[in-house]
């Protein structure tokens, strides 16, 4: 990476830390709260009421001990966590790398992302930050999570002061990227009346174009023990669009095709004949 390719680089807020260790004092608190009330409940409705000595050292060793641990291992973790983070947003893509164990790096081309939002809740109006979520198409990130019980987007910052800085930047690379050069849009878009029916038509040819063309990426990826929607990340491309290659449906453009054969580590040919 060139200096010249990197737009905007940037870290996340230690108020993040700090929200972390309130949301566990408060979830603590709560949960203890509600153990001593049952166990009070319990003594009293069985009349054996303890000696005071004896709660003191229920509180001490039930109550405090673990939430003195707990806040210290969260405290830690967080502090960690934000040191850990970093962020970068490139010409053709943006870099998140963060964990404290275990170290993950993930790049977003800037062509998969479909939305980004910024979200501020409760505790972040608290501490004055806000989380950006860039939701992408084709992350096998983003799926792995929601089968873990927690939908998470593949770009995830939390802890940001100024998100809207980084949201500018994103969508100046997506709008550079994804405009139409110069002199062409009367080419593209006009006549309107004929736009669609040329759109479609296009589609259409694209499809049948699939008959005649025979495919073996399913078998290559299968040898080289990747997943569809790994190799549609690799590539840049939705997961659809390699289940559609993989059932011969279109054929591909020769840009996506040689991305492919490299990720697999094959010549084009191998991949693709006539039939």
């Amino acid at each position: 990476m060139s200096k010249r390719d990197l737009t905007y680089k940037g870290t996340i807020s230690r108020k993040y830390a700090k929200k972390e260790i309130l949301k566990t004092i408060i979830g603590y608190l709560v949960f203890y709260a509600s153990w001593m009330v049952v166990t009070f409940w319990l003594l009293y409705f069985f009349e054996e009421i303890p000696q005071f000595d004896w709660v003191l050292w229920i509180l001490f060793y039930a109550v405090v001990i673990p939430f003195i641990v707990v806040l210290v291992s969260v405290t830690w973790y967080s502090y960690r966590y934000v040191n850990m983070f970093s962020f970068e947003v490139l010409e053709s893509d943006i870099i998140i790398q963060h964990g404290v164990f275990n170290r993950v790096r993930a790049t977003i081309p800037h062509s998969r992302i479909q939305n980004i939002n910024i979200t501020n809740g409760v505790f972040d109006r608290m501490f004055k930050t806000f989380t950006v979520k860039i939701e992408t198409a084709g992350s096998s990130a983003a799926a792995a999570s929601a089968q873990k019980g927690f939908a998470r987007p593949e770009g995830y910052i939390p802890g940001l002061i100024e998100p809207y800085i980084i949201e500018e930047k994103i969508k100046e690379r997506i709008t550079k990227y994804s405009s139409i050069p110069s002199g062409l849009e009367d080419k593209i878009f006009k006549p309107e009346e004929l736009a669609f029916d040329n759109f479609i038509s296009y589609i259409l040819s694209k499809m049948r174009e699939g008959e005649y063309l025979q495919t073996t990426i399913k078998e290559k990826r299968e040898d080289a023990q990747i997943t569809a929607a790994s190799l549609a990340e690799k590539v840049g491309v939705p997961i659809q669009t390699i289940n559609y290659l993989e059932e011969g449906r279109y054929n591909p453009s020769l840009a996506l095709a040689f991305k492919i054969a490299e990720v697999l580590k094959c010549k084009v040919e191998d991949l693709f004949k006539l039939a």
